[in-house]
């Protein structure tokens, strides 16, 4: 028999692999259309996670169950990691659904074939996967490190490649000839009409994992209301949802547990499909599937020993990770001598991507931390779906910036921007700013033109004035105030980072809130006006037009000062 460590490490590592392969196919398809705003038929792709219903064919299901072809499959899925390297996001969408398509087949055989406790350790590793998934986005602050930075990249691959081999050496024990009962079995199962009950409410159950538990943060974000009420933050609440989830684990085998039944049933409708299955289904335990006269139950404790001590040493890692962010972000945050010169800036960042469909986070933040804003406004960044990868952009910036952070509207308060919808967020933002402080800094995005319906109710009712009124080439992105003393107005280029501009402010604080003169007079000469309110000449000098070239710099008039 070999190690009980030795399985529970390799399944798990390949459960996370698989994991990862589900994370990234949804933002990679969505991509497409984020771009184009359209539909670019780049969408059927998504069939590859019906990819298992191929082995209810039984051709196909003999086909899989032979070893050459198992070994294939998984080659394939431990292949598609370095989709990660494709030159272009075409390429990378379609090996990363083709290992996507063959991780599944790979599970469908595997959780099937061999004995009860290579299954038991295949289908306890799948689930030991997604805890890892988490503990390491812990580390990686939301992120998934394999989708993330070329090096972890290439360190999974290497690793899984290494646990794949492996696992093709011990495939071997599935296809030998007493396992030509389970075959037969296998294929009544998928001959009759229980399979798609099983089917739908396996698959429910692994989006609904995918959904709520993709990452340890997003629970928090869900019960967000928007200030004065930004609800529990992510870090440490995070801990609590990675705890309950390990409980709930726990508990799932434990038939003494008086309110185990109840709580099941309460989780959702896709509980219906399970118990009609259950009604309709064969009356098997998981017993019987797994404790076969060749693995006794003593072999069973064992591993379960392993599994739990694997479970909780993942989960303590989790909240290590957990607590060190949380005292190194403390450490970044007050930092700053009290100033009566601040800065904002407003930015659409497309949910982390770049206009060639890679990860842009590491390079908005340097851009950003250019800029030299101390208030930053982020737009698109709410990816805590998992078709946009399951993330907190949020967090992430807070923690690498040094910034305090506000969530805004939860996922679940968005709205989607037709013509009513436009004009009834412009009242409200309206009447909120007439109801705030006497100094107010708009940084908002209300998708309509200067001198517009949307843009006067702002202006009228909101009691606020443009940053610059006579800027009229502008679109979605806005910089209003009241009770501050305008200093300067700046655009800077996207340079493909994006596929929108940044527009920064700065603003003075006068002494006197009542009695005070704002400035009327407009320079585009940076020597007329002291240093100190300069924007960062990183990004070149006066410009007008457009910047069409490949770096971020000054464009459309700007930068301006007012005196």
């Amino acid at each position: 028999m070999t190690s009980p460590w030795r399985e529970v490490l390799l399944e798990s590592l390949l459960g996370y692999v698989s994991w990862s392969l589900c994370h990234d196919l949804g933002p990679m398809i969505y991509y497409f259309p984020l771009q184009t705003l359209e539909l670019t038929g780049l969408e059927g792709f998504a069939v590859a996670f019906l990819s298992p219903l191929v082995v209810t064919i039984t051709p196909v299901w003999t086909l899989v169950n032979k070893k050459w072809m198992l070994a294939l499959l998984r080659i394939i899925t431990v292949g598609s990691i370095a989709s990660f390297q494709a030159p272009n996001a075409k390429l990378r969408l379609m090996v990363l659904a083709l290992g996507l398509s063959s991780s599944l087949v790979v599970h469908a055989v595997t959780w099937w074939t061999g004995s009860g406790l290579q299954r038991y350790f295949r289908i306890w590793g799948f689930i030991l996967g997604q805890i890892l998934l988490l503990v390491l986005r812990i580390w990686y602050t939301s992120l998934n490190p394999v989708w993330t930075y070329q090096m972890s990249n290439r360190v999974i691959l290497t690793l899984s490649t290494i646990a794949t081999v492996d696992r093709i050496y011990t495939d071997g024990a599935c296809c030998k000839p007493q396992q030509k009962k389970n075959g037969e079995a296998a294929k009544a199962v998928a001959s009759s009409l229980d399979w798609l009950l099983a089917g739908a409410a396996f698959g429910s159950l692994i989006f609904l994992t995918h959904w709520i538990f993709g990452e340890v943060s997003l629970v928090s974000r869900w019960a967000v209301s928007g200030h004065p009420y930004p609800g529990p933050d992510p870090n440490p609440f995070g801990g609590a949802v990675l705890l309950g989830l390990a409980s709930g684990l726990m508990l799932s085998p434990c038939s003494w547990f008086p309110g185990s039944s109840l709580i099941w049933w309460i989780t959702g409708t896709v509980m219906l499909i399970i118990g009609l299955n259950m009604l309709l289904g064969p009356k098997k335990s998981i017993d019987f599937h797994f404790q076969t006269k060749n693995s006794p139950k003593v072999l069973f404790r064992k591993s379960e020993k392993y599994v739990k001590l694997f479970l909780w040493l993942l989960v303590g890692v989790g909240l290590l990770g957990l607590g060190l962010r949380h005292k190194a972000y403390e450490k970044k945050l007050g930092k700053g001598a009290p100033a009566t010169e601040v800065s904002a800036a407003i930015w659409p960042f497309r949910f982390g991507f770049d206009n060639d469909g890679w990860s842009s986070l590491e390079r908005s933040a340097q851009l950003l931390n250019q800029t030299g804003a101390d208030f930053i406004t982020i737009l698109e960044s709410d990816a805590s779906k998992p078709y946009i990868g399951n993330n907190d952009l949020t967090m992430w910036l807070g923690e690498k910036l040094g910034f305090y952070t506000d969530f805004g509207p939860s996922a679940r308060d968005h709205t989607w921007g037709d013509d009513l919808d436009r004009k009834l967020q412009a009242i409200a933002v309206s009447k909120l700013l007439k109801n705030s402080s006497e100094q107010v800094i708009f940084l908002g995005y209300i998708t309509s033109a200067p001198g517009s319906r949307d843009y006067l109710q702002l202006i009228k009712h909101g009691n606020v004035k443009d940053i610059d009124s006579t800027d009229q080439d502008r679109w979605c992105e806005y910089i209003m105030y009241r009770g501050l003393i305008r200093l300067g107005y700046a655009r800077i280029s996207h340079a493909e980072l994006s596929d929108s501009e940044i527009q920064i402010a700065k603003f003075r604080i006068p002494d006197d809130p009542i009695n005070y003169r704002d400035n009327q007079k407009v320079v585009t000469d940076h020597r007329e006006v002291p240093e100190k309110i300069h924007f960062n000449p990183r990004f070149g000098s006066y410009k007008e037009g457009h910047n069409f070239e490949n770096n971020h710099h000054f464009h459309m008039s700007t930068p301006k000062y007012f005196l």
